[in-house]
């Protein structure tokens, strides 16, 4: 028992001779190191960054048109259903008067009412020659051009200047954007810009401000302006209807040779409304920067103050990282 109880005492006053040590140490060397966290880097970049004007809008066509009845009648043969292309000069619609109506209907009467061969032969003479000096009216496509709408249908009595369909000429879609009036400013023609159609697998579209409407919408305090798609190719001008929904970007200065970082890069204190970013020192310790922001895009981010071409700046693993904290660069973009 007396053995026992010396043998525990000898580990008792082992292991409070090295905390001690160990607290001495501690002392004088600081504090523990902290744990190692693993990070991904990038370095700052300069490059051009666009200031932009973003709105939304929608497609439309410069060019449509409303073929109207040109006389009052039956129609005798239509080809513009919706959908169908006409090149300029197809014939897309005929129209029998109705003074040729009746001519035919007379002579359709004599042929029922006709008793003897001789009346019947007549009265067959008398149709055909209605009919064949009675061709009607046809209505021929003024443009290359798709039927968008249609009003009549085959059979159907017209009165003149009746609405027949509606003709879209699909060379001349646009995008008419609705930019805020305090805005309009900054906009100016031929100033180039993307439009990105969400229908569209949001697809980006180049477009140049072709017009600026000189009347403010007073519901929404917006101008229309209109941008004309440029350098599309067939398959692309193909997939281009009227009244798809999209936004636009028009670039209304260039920066050029910008402190550039990305995104994920950027950290924000919103209750403050500042930025910062951690760069990483050759002692591998995270040091936070306050900085200045300019232009920002999905993915990146101008810097207008606080950082410099080359430092190397967390881009993961920074939110919430204490300042001074030790880390490894898992993954750096070269």
């Amino acid at each position: 028992m007396k053995n026992t109880f010396l043998v525990l005492s000898f580990i008792s006053v082992t292991l409070l001779i090295q905390s001690c040590k160990k607290t001495l140490q501690d002392d004088e060397e600081g504090h523990p190191p902290k744990a190692t966290v693993v990070v991904s880097a990038d370095r700052v970049r300069t490059g051009d960054v666009a200031v932009t004007v973003d709105a939304t809008g929608r497609t439309d066509a410069s060019r449509k048109e409303k073929v109207l009845a040109p006389a009052a009648g039956w129609i005798a043969s239509i080809k513009a259903l919706e959908g169908t292309s006409f090149t300029s000069g197809e014939v897309m619609i005929i129209i029998r008067p109705k003074e040729a109506e009746a001519a035919i209907a007379g002579a359709e009467a004599l042929l029922r009412n006709a008793q003897t061969e001789t009346q019947k032969a007549e009265a067959q003479r008398t149709l055909t020659l209605a009919r064949a000096s009675q061709n009607g009216i046809e209505v021929r496509a003024k443009f290359n051009c798709i039927v968008a709408t249609r009003s009549v249908m085959e059979g159907e009595l017209v009165a003149e200047n009746a609405e027949l369909f509606t003709l879209i000429d699909l060379s001349t879609v646009n995008f008419i954007a609705d930019v805020p009036l305090q805005m309009l400013n900054k906009i100016r023609i031929h100033q180039q810009a993307s439009v990105r159609l969400e229908s569209l697998q949001k697809k980006d579209y180049q477009a140049t401000v072709e017009a600026i409407n000189p009347q403010t919408d007073v519901q929404s305090q917006t101008v229309k302006v209109r941008l004309q798609f440029s350098a599309l190719p067939s398959s692309g001008r193909f997939a281009l209807k009227t009244d798809i929904m999209g936004t636009v970007r028009i670039i209304i200065a260039v920066h050029r040779q910008a402190l550039i970082v990305p995104r994920t890069a950027l950290l924000r204190d919103d209750e403050n409304e500042i930025y910062s970013i951690v760069l990483v020192n050759s002692d591998s310790l995270a040091h936070i920067v306050p900085v200045t922001v300019g232009v920002l895009t999905d993915s990146t981010a101008e810097i207008t103050s606080g950082a410099t071409k080359g430092m190397t700046i967390i881009t993961r693993g920074n939110y919430a990282l204490p300042d001074s904290t030790r880390v490894n660069i898992e993954q750096q973009r070269d």
